[in-house]
């Protein structure tokens, strides 16, 4: 299976979704190439909920078997919820939308509650309910680390937790769980 993530913006979000999305398709048993949008290359949630900018990107690569939608939900301020189920509709059965609340940098965060906790003060209901986790939390942590540096600004790094970690951030981060479901429901169909 080809899966293709779309994100608001690769520079550093693929190094969150990439990782998430591969394990998500390891836990379901089904072999996938997964890559992340690099062309074109998109500046942020709006480009990517944009219904003219998602159907230039599925009808570019045709190959692709499931595009994964991938955005921030920022609040939902935007609607960002209501735009990406829209994209749904109009791809069923090839495009799935999952929203971060608030920012994909809080599925990485979620990896380190604990350190967080420790390091920071900060809980993880205050951080899942903060408005800007990634300048919140995300950065001082990742600051704090000394990862700042790395791959990704830090993120790859942060990432490598993802092994141990994997139940509690699919038990923390509904929005995951839920995608993993969904997966399975559409690879039923195939």
């Amino acid at each position: 299976m080809k899966v293709l993530i779309i994100p608001e913006d690769p520079t550093l979000d693929q190094h969150i979704l990439k990782p998430i999305v591969e394990r998500l398709f390891a836990d379901l048993s089904r072999p996938a190439r997964v890559w992340v949008l690099n062309d074109p290359h998109l500046g942020g949630v709006n480009q990517a909920l944009d219904g003219d900018t998602v159907r230039f990107i599925v009808d570019k690569y045709p190959m692709v078997d499931l595009f994964l939608l991938m955005v921030d939900r920022d609040g939902d301020r935007l609607g960002n919820t209501a735009k990406a189920r829209q994209r749904e509709a109009d791809f069923p059965d090839r495009l799935l939308a999952c929203l971060a609340i608030e920012e994909v940098e809080v599925w990485m965060l979620a990896l380190h509650r604990d350190e967080l906790r420790q390091t920071l003060g900060a809980s993880w209901s205050a951080i899942r309910a903060h408005h800007d986790p990634k300048d919140a939390f995300a950065a001082p942590f990742i600051d704090r680390k000394g990862w700042a540096l790395g791959v990704g600004r830090g993120r790859k790094e942060a990432m490598r937790s993802l092994s141990t970690q994997w139940a509690g951030l699919l038990t923390v981060c509904e929005e995951l769980a839920e995608l993993k479901q969904r997966i399975a429901s559409v690879l039923k169909n195939r």
